[in-house]
């Protein structure tokens, strides 16, 4: 009884709105057009991230972990003075080996990442680090999250702009016009990945700081869309 009720209260409605009826019967009868475009930007890494560590190996896990923490508690000290150098420290680790042809021991490590703009001071902090004997576990240049954001905007209108232009041609050849744009999707700008250089663990005493060169990274903004395509041009 409700739905038969509420079916002759729709059927009403939709007699009394005939320009929303015209509106959905042109919907049914529309093509479906989906598209994507993707506009992208190449821009400049910025920022330089370099990992180093502190390993120790004996036959003391006591005399292991304070060997690192000294070396540990001596990096930070010297990173923090470096201006402009964001420091953190990462994952600690001390644990058992047994060599084929030696006795037990203990292997541990603790790392601090060093992070900044400025990859001239950081490079030649990363090289004192390496001369006190910490090794360099990664090194690699990304894009800052500021400048990526930076790009997204342009990289959306012109994402956007391009997909208009498309579908108006696709539209035009099958002798249809745009009617609008169903659903749109606008995903936020990305940058390309690319795997960070990692070096080998063994401590380098280092007589001049490393070098590495930034390069290009390319930021890119997807939209994705359903459009309704119906009618025929004049």
């Amino acid at each position: 009884m409700r739905s038969a009720v509420f079916a002759l209260i729709l059927l009403g409605w939709s007699l009394g709105n005939p320009l929303s009826a015209l509106a959905q019967d042109a919907d049914q009868r529309a093509t479906v057009l989906h598209l994507s475009q993707t506009a992208e930007r190449k821009v400049a890494r910025d920022v330089l991230r370099v990992e180093l560590r502190a390993e120790e190996t004996g036959a003391d896990p006591r005399i292991v972990q304070s060997a690192i923490n000294r070396r540990m508690a001596a990096a930070l000290d010297r990173a923090r003075q470096a201006e402009g150098v964001r420091v953190e420290t990462g994952s600690y680790n001390v644990g058992q080996e047994r060599p084929p042809n030696g006795p037990m021991r203990w292997r541990g490590s603790q790392s601090v990442i060093l992070t900044g703009k400025d990859s001239d001071t950081l490079l030649k902090l990363a090289g004192t680090l390496q001369s006190d004997g910490l090794s360099t576990a990664a090194l690699g240049f990304q894009v800052s999250p500021e400048t990526v954001r930076g790009a997204q905007d342009d990289l959306t209108a012109e994402a956007l702009a391009a997909l208009d232009q498309r579908a108006a041609s696709i539209a035009g050849q099958m002798h249809l016009a745009v009617l609008r744009y169903r659903d749109l999707r606008v995903g936020n700008a990305e940058t390309e990945g690319r795997p960070v250089p990692r070096f080998a663990g063994a401590a380098m005493a280092a007589a001049a700081p490393p070098v590495a060169e930034p390069g290009e990274a390319i930021i890119r903004v997807t939209v994705e869309a359903e459009l309704l395509l119906a009618g025929s041009r004049p």
